[in-house]
């Protein structure tokens, strides 16, 4: 089944109607292993549309949140940008307010924007194997081999104007990403959507995602969210079966020595019939 025109699809998913409250890598001193995305205050940018057709500028919201996507802590980060059609990457100055941060893309030629936060440094905490997975020591004793690892966060969107283009979608190569298969422009309801988890430019196999939808906040039942595995050569399908926003998200944490790094990377997309 063919995408249909990005012009004539149904747009304005920004929740203006909503509250704003609404394994192993190798090597002795090197290990990585992946964990699935954590379910509390997850990372997300939300832009005022994904078809920029008829628009000059996209604003974009950046928060933490518990709820999809209603905004609860703000999104700092140093490195928001947005790549354009012709594949060069401009800085962008948030707009920090409270529970988010307000970016605004000028979308003026055609093609396929990637708005990103950057590769964003948190907290550091410390962090021991237990039981082959990373647990973390907040207010506890932690055991004598306990690391410190800090927290590092991309979160990124898509959004387009007028035909998709490819030049955005480039991978960074440096940290978590994911690399679209499917181009995020063109996810149709209930049809596979492909993506491919990288680290440093390299794919990761046997590799946890997590789909997660929009909150319904009239819903009796709030949705889980699903979680896929990447194959052997770091791929994975996600499919939906209600047209919305959604969000994709990945864990992966590398440690060397007594110091570590957990890498967070989230993707929005919207799928349509």
């Amino acid at each position: 089944m063919p995408s249909p025109p990005r012009l004539e699809r149904r747009l304005g998913v920004f929740p203006m109607i909503r509250s704003f409250r609404a394994g192993l890598l190798g090597g002795a001193l090197l290990l990585a292993l992946a964990a699935p995305a954590a379910q509390a205050h997850s990372p997300y940018l939300l832009p005022s549309v994904f078809d920029a057709s008829d628009r000059k500028i996209v604003t974009v919201q950046g928060s933490f949140t518990e709820s999809f996507f209603t905004p609860e802590v703000v999104m700092k980060s140093d490195a928001y940008a947005v790549i354009g059609p012709d594949g060069v990457r401009v800085a962008l100055t948030p707009t920090y307010m409270r529970e988010l941060a307000l970016v605004e893309a000028v979308t003026e030629k055609p093609g396929t924007y990637r708005i990103t936060t950057g590769q964003r440094a948190g907290r550091t905490a410390k962090a021991a194997l237990v039981n082959g997975e990373w647990k973390f020591f907040e207010g506890e004793k932690a055991p004598a081999d306990a690391i410190d690892m800090q927290s590092l966060t991309m979160a990124e969107v898509y959004v387009t104007r007028g035909a998709p283009s490819d030049a955005a979608l480039a991978p960074i190569g440096k940290g978590l990403e994911f690399r679209a298969i499917t181009h995020p422009s063109k996810i149709i309801t209930v049809q596979d959507a492909v993506f491919e988890v990288l680290f440093d430019g390299k794919p990761v196999a046997n590799q946890p995602i997590t789909l997660q939808g929009a909150d319904d906040r009239y819903a009796e039942t709030k949705a889980a969210a699903k979680t896929v595995t990447s194959d052997a050569k770091g791929r994975f399908a996600v499919k939906v079966d209600k047209s919305g926003v959604y969000q994709i998200q990945t864990r992966y944490r590398v440690a060397s020595g007594q110091t570590g790094q957990s890498f967070t990377y989230a993707l929005t997309f919207e799928s349509l019939r």
